[in-house]
């Protein structure tokens, strides 16, 4: 059948409109910009699975002090300061959202002074503290569960620059002591055990050696004293009560001891002469190896290879002369039978050829990869970080996961770098811990990385 030519037209119109029609019903509406939350000092990454919980205002982390697990780690503590007031909040419940006090200076586990050191027990049911007032120290035992109070265990006469609590066995605390001049300090310095299963008792283990802060092997055999401006940077055998120095003086940081407890990575500021970075120390044979040029962050892995935090274009002369020139932040992992050793005082570094590099592509100087710190997940394979950025609009604080499985970094958050963040991770969940703080406003994140 033959249709005429204004009939086909018509029927060409209505075919056009039809279209259109179509068009219009079918279009989409563009997706909506992503949601961006936000810590205390930081923006955090679109999609990411978080759990955010504003703290108190004012409530600002402690540089170097990570997050505490109570209760077989139901309940998250940290420890700030606000107003000069150091308090420890736990965070439980679902999405961490019920907050309580756990201790503060001149309150619950410090009712007299400052709280001046803390250590959780296995298991996360007890809170020591180390109470200081004018010429004491007091270790006091908080008990967590539902606040059930408190005990005092122990007392220290004198005047005290550095406290280091650690609990070296379900029953048994210990304590040391570095004192300031004086006779009666001077004898009250030094490693106490603290027993406090059924009757208190108080042991002390007598070392040739100066203490300073103490950082214990997982074995709990050796502790390494960090040192300051006047003490050596020592190794301590608290099984055979030997000691012997590994530094003139401090302070170093320990980072990570390898697996064996037969060596540990410390970080250096680099005072007194000696180059900034990562280095290793052998226990057996009392070397030291340079690990990483002007860098504050490594860890050991479980299969004991170390990673470290750096940047090819340095060296410990680059360094020094030049703290804020801009280089490529990477990640070395370094196999243990690759390891060279080098004198800390040649500055050599390990070779290229024996490690292998992973290119973070972040822009970074000197000065900020030795203010970068890293934590290691041994239970999921996976490197945190909080590393600093040389971007156009000024210094930038990143917290950065990197997989050792899949060698793939993420950036979680990010933002200008102001305030105090710490970072750690949960001990039996893939559970990263972000707090910071600025002074004004603080922030517990509990982010899950995602892979």
């Amino acid at each position: 059948m033959h249709r005429s030519y204004p009939h086909l037209l018509a029927l060409a119109a209505l075919l056009s409109l039809g279209v259109a029609a179509c068009s219009i019903f079918s279009h989409k509406e563009p997706p909506p910009p992503p949601v961006i939350r936000h810590t205390a000092t930081m923006d955090l990454t679109p999609g990411i699975d978080v759990s955010l919980v504003q703290t108190p205002p004012g409530f600002t982390p402690i540089a170097g002090q990570p997050p505490l697990w109570l209760q077989s780690g139901k309940e998250l503590a940290l420890a700030g300061t606000i107003q000069g007031r150091t308090e420890v909040l736990g965070f439980s419940g679902g999405a961490y959202r019920n907050m309580r006090l756990v201790a503060a200076d001149g309150g619950p586990g410090a009712p007299h002074g400052k709280i001046v050191a803390l250590a959780a027990n296995p298991g996360g049911l007890t809170l020591a503290v180390a109470e200081a007032t004018p010429g004491r120290i007091e270790v006091v035992l908080r008990y967590v569960i539902s606040n059930a109070g408190e005990n005092s265990v122990a007392t220290f006469d004198g005047n005290f620059h550095a406290v280091s609590l650690t609990w070296v066995a379900q029953d048994t605390i210990a304590v040391g002591l570095a004192g300031e001049p004086g006779p009666s300090t001077a004898d009250a310095s030094g490693l106490y055990l603290v027993h406090v299963l059924g009757a208190v008792s108080v042991e002390q283990v007598k070392f040739a050696c100066p203490p300073s802060t103490l950082s214990f092997s997982p074995d709990m055999r050796f502790a390494v004293g960090e040192g300051d401006e006047r003490t050596p940077v020592s190794l301590f055998d608290s099984r055979a009560a030997r000691c012997r120095k590994v530094l003139p003086a401090g302070p170093v940081r320990v980072l990570g001891w390898a697996p064996g407890n037969n060596a540990f990575l410390y970080s250096t500021p680099g005072v007194n002469g000696r180059g900034a970075g990562v280095f290793r120390y052998t226990v057996g044979s009392g070397t030291t190896d340079l690990i990483a040029v002007s860098s504050s962050a490594a860890a050991y892995t479980g299969s004991g290879i170390i990673m470290a935090l750096g940047a090819r274009e340095i060296d410990l002369r680059t360094a020094a002369a030049e703290p804020n020139k801009r280089v490529t932040a990477r990640i070395a992992s370094l196999l243990p039978s690759h390891l060279q050793p080098s004198a800390e005082t040649t500055g050599a570094t390990i070779a290229p050829s024996e490690t292998l590099i992973d290119d973070l592509g972040i822009p970074t100087t000197p000065a900020m990869l030795l203010a970068s710190t890293m934590t290691y997940s041994h239970g999921y394979a996976e490197l945190a970080m909080q590393m600093y950025a040389d971007e156009p609009g000024g210094p930038t604080r990143k917290i950065v996961t990197f997989s050792i499985v899949d060698r793939k970094a993420f950036v979680l958050a990010s933002g200008a770098a102001r305030g105090v963040a710490v970072i750690g991770w949960a001990p039996n969940a893939n559970r990263l811990i972000v707090f910071d703080g600025d002074g004004a406003t603080g922030a517990l994140a509990v982010i899950t990385p995602r892979r």
